[in-house]
């Protein structure tokens, strides 16, 4: 009966009389309100029209004066030129003068402000010009442009102002060419008479002095005005239209239609509100009615529904609510919070729950409650709320729908216990236990065990195809394997058997076991003996290098002795072929040159200093390029050198960066005749920075794949067949014993480039 009240009171005829009234004062706000509106479209209309004349009358005096303007810039030209004669000047002046009235003296002026003639040829002799005549002649001058003069006033009373042209020839300025025009007479001559007969048109300055205007008597300037700067020609100077006063138009005819519509609508309301007496009873036997079938329906339904408002207030319950707790209708309806059937330790829990529905935030399986019968029992429901919408869209509460659980979770717990000691024993195992299909793949039994050591990155993952050795050998019922993941980084031992599961579908049983640790250990073994072999060579390799060097020092000293003996027995009186003597003087110095390589080698092997000297780079540079010179040649490889000029000073060995450069040159040219490079060319880069010097070896050849990038420097790591691996380990050895740092990069072009730097003298950098 709450409803029918609710809609007696919203179909009551006060609310229709209510709006008869709000009509008529609507009425004459209309009134007062469409007034306005016309006459604010209307003055928008008149300002609009009057800012479209205003820029047009500008623009079109614009173009006008730029016109003159191009007629005194070809004057000025034509007498610059000289190809303009006095008698031709006047009659051009003339013409100009005829065709625009505004302009009322056309002069030439020389360079120092001398009037020499005007239109009529004639001169007023000494005339020269000043004050404000003379400022637009003085701006072009300056200038060498056209240029407009400040408004200036005549004995007449009326206002002025000149367009200065400058004669220029040979760089020089000559004079130049003055038009003077008058205001007034600007006005009388462009403003077209359509416009004129609207507007009031005048030119005013910055102060809001009248320079000219055009208007007409017998019409009254309005209230409604627009300027726009005119500046140049004139500087502060404003184009201002007033437009006259005029009528409203269709206002009456408007605001008679309005007030015709309006009295329509008081008519229909009244009619509105005599139909409505006549609805009224129908309208109230068809909602009695349709509230007794709703609620029959509710009192039908077996699950519980309760109404709730937006404050907690229980609002309706139907039957099967009532049934459920054992309370009658009267008892329920009313109550709020906490309610009789909360029970007393679970309400901070039902307080959370109407939380969560107030905020949107329902579990979509809805909630697990209890609630406490009349009786003292409790009884388990699950309660689904769904939020109470008006017809009109207001939020007034929410239904809740609930159905008794309570022998269903029952039977849930118990199933639940039993299926937990099942599991106890399965979860306790250390090793990984599963059950997969043997049709699909599915997985369907897996320990946390096994879920850790495979699924722990996708813990929901519902099949297990990627498990090897499952859908191998079909006819094996057991099966033991180790497989890895991860390159290598985890390993793992699984063990199978075929097994009937609870659908009677065919499965494994699989039991895995994570076994990286005891790889991990094997590989650890490996590696420590992969590092005793190669520390082995290259201990062994170090004593072979000292041996060599300790037996080849002394044939190198016979050598360096015999070929210098020759040279002191060879009288200089003697004939010798061409080159004899040459060649014996090199084979002692190379000698020498050996027995400082060897010297160094031996030296570096024991783990000594090098024997720094302070030497200039680019000799060394130099001398290794002339070693490598001619295997370039043999190779057709070109060799260029480029050496940064300026003079810098090291501390190195020179013998060992000679070594070091000439390895580098002898890889390139290697590299790129066994890649058949075309072209083949080498460039020998130095540059000197603020702290070091920088070789750069560059070749053009096959370049270097990223793998074998990654183990060029290892020791016995070689790409020649014949290659021994220490080249580069040994290069990189030196220059680092010389505190400069090595490596390769690829070029952009192709190829590679091997590059090191030495640090610069201390306190003696850049000479």
């Amino acid at each position: 009966m709450h409803v029918i009240d609710l809609l007696a009171r919203r179909r009551s005829p006060r609310l229709l009389w209510l709006g008869t009234s709000l009509t008529l004062i609507a009425l004459v706000l209309a009134l007062g309100g469409l007034f306005y509106l016309v006459y604010r479209d209307w003055v928008d209309e008149q300002r609009d029209n009057l800012i479209q004349e205003v820029l047009w009358l500008e623009q079109s005096m614009r173009l006008h004066m730029e016109g003159q303007q191009e007629w005194a810039e070809g004057v000025a030209s034509d007498i610059a030129n000289g190809n303009l004669s006095p008698a031709r000047f006047i009659s051009s002046a003339a013409f100009l003068m005829r065709e625009s009235p505004e302009v009322l003296l056309v002069q030439q002026i020389d360079q120092n402000a001398m009037l020499l003639r005007d239109q009529h040829g004639q001169v007023l002799p000494g005339k020269i010009l000043h004050g404000d005549e003379y400022d637009a002649v003085w701006r072009a001058t300056r200038l060498r442009r056209a240029s407009y003069g400040q408004p200036y006033r005549r004995a007449d009373g009326k206002y002025r102002f000149d367009l200065a042209v400058p004669i220029i020839a040979n760089e020089k300025v000559l004079g130049s060419i003055r038009l003077v025009y008058q205001f007034d007479q600007l006005l009388h001559r462009q403003v077209p008479w359509w416009i004129a007969s609207k507007n009031y048109i005048s030119f005013v300055d910055v102060g809001g002095r009248t320079l000219a205007s055009k208007f007409d008597p017998s019409e009254h300037p309005g209230s409604i005005s627009h300027q726009t700067s005119f500046d140049p020609p004139g500087f502060g100077v404003y184009l201002r239209a007033v437009s006259y006063r005029s009528g409203l138009g269709l206002t009456l005819p408007v605001l008679t239609g309005l007030i015709t519509l309006l009295a329509v609508a008081l008519l229909y309301s009244i009619w509105r509100i005599r139909r409505h007496m006549r609805e009224r009873s129908r309208a109230e036997q068809a909602l009695s009615t349709e509230v007794a079938l709703r609620q029959a329906i509710e009192d039908c339904m077996k699950s519980g529904l309760v109404a709730i408002s937006l404050e907690g207030e229980i609002l309706r319950v139907n039957r099967a609510f009532c049934e459920m707790l054992g309370y009658a209708p009267e008892q329920l309806v009313g109550q709020r919070p906490p309610h009789v059937f909360w029970p007393a330790s679970d309400h901070q829990q039902m307080r959370a729950a109407m939380d969560a529905v107030r905020q949107g935030m329902q579990p979509e399986q809805g909630f697990e409650l209890r609630f406490a019968c009349q009786n003292g029992d409790f009884v388990e429901v699950r309660l689904y709320a769904t939020p109470l919408i008006e017809r009109d869209g207001s939020h007034r509460g929410w239904i809740a729908a609930l159905f008794d659980i309570t022998e269903r979770k029952r039977q849930r717990l118990a199933l639940n216990a039993s299926h937990q000691r099942f599991l106890t024993v399965l979860n306790g195992m250390q090793a990984g236990v599963c059950v997969v299909s043997q049709g699909s793949g599915q997985l369907l039994y897996a320990n946390p065990t096994f879920s850790f050591l495979w699924l722990a990155e996708e813990p929901d993952a519902p099949s297990c195809l990627l498990l090897p050795g499952l859908r191998e050998e079909p006819e094996q019922d057991d099966l033991a394997s180790e497989f890895t993941l991860q390159d290598g980084k985890q390993w793992f031992q699984l063990q199978r058997r075929r097994l009937e599961w609870v659908s009677g579908e065919a499965a494994w049983l699989v039991i895995l076991a994570d076994v990286t640790e005891e790889r991990e250990r094997e590989g650890r073994a490996q590696a420590q003996q992969e590092r005793f072999q190669t520390t082995s060579r290259l201990i062994a390799m170090g004593e072979m290098a000292s041996s060599l060097a300790h037996e080849l020092n002394q044939p190198l000293t016979a050598i360096s002795t015999y070929s210098a003996g020759l040279a002191r027995r060879l009288p200089e009186s003697l004939e010798l072929p061409a080159g004899v003597r040459d060649a014996v003087s090199a084979i002692s110095q190379q000698a020498q040159r050996a027995g400082q390589i060897i010297k160094s080698i031996r030296a570096f092997v024991k783990k000594h200093e090098p024997q720094l000297e302070t030497v200039d780079p680019a000799r060394v540079v130099a001398r290794a390029a002339g070693l490598a010179e001619m295997m370039a040649f043999k190779a057709g490889v070109q060799l260029v050198i480029e050496q940064d000029a300026t003079a810098c000073r090291l501390d190195m060995d020179p013998v060992l960066i000679e070594q070091v450069l000439l390895n580098l040159m002898k890889n390139a040219i290697e590299a790129m005749v066994e890649a058949q490079t075309r072209r083949p060319h080498i460039i020998v880069r130095t540059a000197v920075g603020a702290a070091f010097w920088r070789v750069e070896v560059a070749d053009n050849g096959p370049g270097l794949a990223d793998n074998i990038k990654n183990e060029l420097f290892t020791p016995f790591y070689s790409t020649k067949p014949d290659g021994m691996g220490i080249g580069l380990n040994i290069c990189r050895s030196i220059v680092e014993f010389h505190r400069g740092e090595f490596s390769v990069n690829a070029s952009v072009t192709g190829g590679c480039v091997f590059w090191f730097t030495l640090p610069l003298q201390r306190g003696n950098g850049l000479q």
